[in-house]
Parts: structure tokens; C-alpha cells; sequence
């Protein structure tokens, strides 16, 4: 099957397109990949409501249909020229998770319906509310094709997706042991030179690298996240940018940005401490932050970036989710148990087709 994965990511910063061929699972390869800018004024709204935790109902429910028409106009230009297409596995933008109480909150919005009227596509989404349906947390779902994508490394494996949120799958003998959130990857650093300067990001991480860690608010922010209990983070991260803010608002922008990648530093080393992994894979957008790389190279053994397993950082993500459509469509239900608490194997995610 020729699948398309996507997603755009907890950093806002862009949708995100792969084309695979699907034949089974360990049978990806991947056709082709193109990232595309959120537009500006939809980024603008769509961190409003998740950051400030604002929006009245109709205004959140514009988002939801402003966002699908925008993926579905990057998708026309992603889909133009190609003849056979099967499926498209769309996760959505998350604006809210949080997983206290009896039963995890979750949202992802982007309405599908557009996405499959530009394309006659069957669309397969809301992969999350499915997990949590059938008594999962809808969290952590990548070390799916952590496992698929480089469980036979080695003898242990630490993969780490840095997104917005770092998040880390432990794979011993071509099995998860362990995967969780560990705390922000890019998401204070983004947050912080948006806020003060209007950049979408420190390129390499070149500001940071000239600036001093803070130390109060760096202790600050590695005993808050230390202390979270949950396996997957989500409002937790806004409320750490707020505090992450507050307690650095007179410091050198050098100074938050070197701060900012060193509780990320240390956060994940202290993850990788026990189980001592024969490889830490890198991947997601943070893996192409230079700076960042050469400091959990310091903290941590044995770092490499998944391009050199064969897998470019950027696509390990968007492969989840052209993965999950493909199971979704074959009929072939996933076993979440170990990993987000789902009772029983479940078909992953909804289909939405109407053309």
C-alpha cells in the first residue's frame, strides 16, 4: 500500500507530508517527504489557545476547519503527479493533553473531511481518542515504529524523537521495555526566542552555545519535571514555558536559550542512567540542532542521528502515521498494553472518506 503520514508537530512550525510503500511490517520505504510553513496568522491562533489555554467554542471550532482546509491545500501540491494512493493517516495538531483523573484529556484538531475530498482518499485519524477508548492514556504511540524502524541495532536501543517534547523508547532484544516523555525537547527554547525576538528558532543552537545556564531556573525546571509521574506530557509543558518565562525575564536571551537545552541535556541523560543502551538513536527536529547534539553527546554514550541507520531524522514521525493507517485499513489491530495501558489490541484510529 502507498500511504501518507501527517502530522504537524507540538513546535507548530509546519505540516509535515511522506509518501510510503507499505508491504509490512520492517517493509517501509519511503517515496517521498515534504515539510510545508503553518501559516502565520492559523500558528498565531493555534498557540494562543494551547499556550494561554483560551478560546471560546466557536473560535476553537474555526481553528479546527481553518487548519484542515490549510492541510488539505498543502496536500494537493504533495499528492499532484502521483497515480496510485491508498491511504492518508492524519494525527492532527494536539491543543491540549493531560493525563490526571480517571480518563486521559486529549484533543487534536484539523478536520479530515477536507483532506479526503481534495484527494478521494480514505483519511484514518484521531489515533489518540482510540487508544484512550480502549483504556489507554493515547500516549506514548512512536515506539510502534521505534521498534519497527531501529529495534535491531543493537542489543539495547534508546531511540529519542526531539520534537517539542523529547520522548524516549527503550528497545532490549527487539522489544520495548520502556517509553515515555522525559520533559521539553525544543519547546522552551522555540518558545522563549518567539516570545523575546519573533525567530521560529535558534538555528544550531548558535545563541545558545555563547549563553550561561541560569541556575535557579534551571533547577527549577528539572525538579519540576522530575517530579511528574505521567508517561506522557502535554499541559505540563505550557505551564513550565510560563514559569520558564517568568523566572528569566531579565536574563540575556544567550542565557535562557543555553538554559533551556541544558534541562534537556540533563533531563534525558538522567532517563539513559539505568539502562545503560548500547546505542541512543537521535531523531525529530532537534536532532538538526547542532549545539544541542554535541551536548547530550557529552552527557550520554554512543549518540548517533537516525540518518545514519537509513532513516532521515525528520521522517521517523510522519512514518508513524502512514504505519498506523496502513494496520487501520488491513484490519490489523495494534497491542498498546505495555505502553499506554490499552486493555486489548485495538484497530487504530477512524476513517473519514467521502469521495
Amino acid at each position: 500500500m502507498r500511504c501518507i503520514g501527517v502530522l504537524s508537530g507540538t513546535s507548530m512550525n509546519a505540516k509535515e507530508f511522506i509518501l510510503c510503500e507499505i508491504k509490512g511490517e520492517g517493509k517501509i520505504e519511503v517515496l517521498k517527504y515534504k515539510s510545508y510553513p503553518l501559516e502565520n496568522e492559523l500558528k498565531s491562533e493555534l498557540k494562543n489557545i494551547s499556550i494561554n489555554g483560551s478560546g471560546m467554542i466557536e473560535e476553537i471550532a474555526e481553528i479546527h476547519y481553518k487548519l484542515g482546509m490549510s492541510f488539505a491545500d498543502s496536500l494537493k501540491k504533495f499528492i499532484k503527479g502521483e497515480r496510485k494512493l491508498d491511504v492518508i493517516g492524519f494525527h492532527g495538531q494536539t491543543i491540549f493533553h493531560k493525563e490526571e483523573g480517571k480518563i486521559t484529556l486529549t484533543w487534536q484538531i484539523g478536520e479530515p473531511v477536507f483532506l479526503s475530498k481534495v484527494s478521494g482518499l480514505p483519511v484514518v485519524y484521531d489515533f489518540r481518542k482510540c487508544d484512550i477508548a480502549m483504556g489507554g492514556r493515547g500516549a506514548p504511540l512512536s515506539p510502534i515504529i521505534h521498534r519497527i524502524l531501529f529495534g535491531k541495532v543493537s542489543k539495547k536501543v534508546a531511540v529519542v524523537n526531539l520534537g517539542g517534547i523529547a520522548n524516549i523508547t527503550l528497545i532490549k532484544d527487539g522489544e520495548v521495555v520502556s517509553a515515555r516523555d522525559v520533559g521539553p525537547a525544543n519547546a522552551l527554547s522555540d518558545y522563549i526566542i518567539q516570545k523575546r525576538l519573533g525567530l521560529e528558532y535558534d538555528k544550531d543552537g548558535k545563541m545558545a552555545e555563547k549563553g550561561k545556564v541560569i541556575e535557579y531556573a534551571f533547577k527549577n525546571a528539572v525538579k519540576f519535571f522530575s517530579s511528574i509521574k505521567s508517561k506522557s506530557l502535554g499541559y505540563e509543558v505550557e505551564i513550565a514555558k510560563k514559569n520558564f518565562e517568568e523566572m528569566t525575564k531579565r536574563a540575556r536571551i544567550e542565557d535562557c536559550l543555553r538554559t533551556a537545552i541544558e534541562i534537556s541535556v540533563v533531563l534525558l541523560a538522567r532517563s539513559l542512567k539505568d539502562f545503560k543502551p548500547d546505542v541512543v538513536i537521535l531523531c525529530g527536529g532537534g536532532a538538526r540542532n547542532k549545539f544541542m547534539v554535541k551536548r547530550i553527546t557529552e552527557e550520554s554514550k554512543n549518540v548517533f542521528i537516525s540518518d545514519e541507520f537509513g532513516v532521515k531524522a525528520e521522517f521517523v514521525e510522519p512514518i508513524l502515521f502512514a504505519f498506523l493507517a496502513y494496520m487501520r485499513m488491513k484490519e490489523k489491530k495494534i497491542d498498546m498494553k505495555k505502553l499506554t495501558g490499552a486493555k486489548k489490541p485495538y484497530l487504530p484510529g477512524k476513517i473519514c472518506r467521502v469521495v
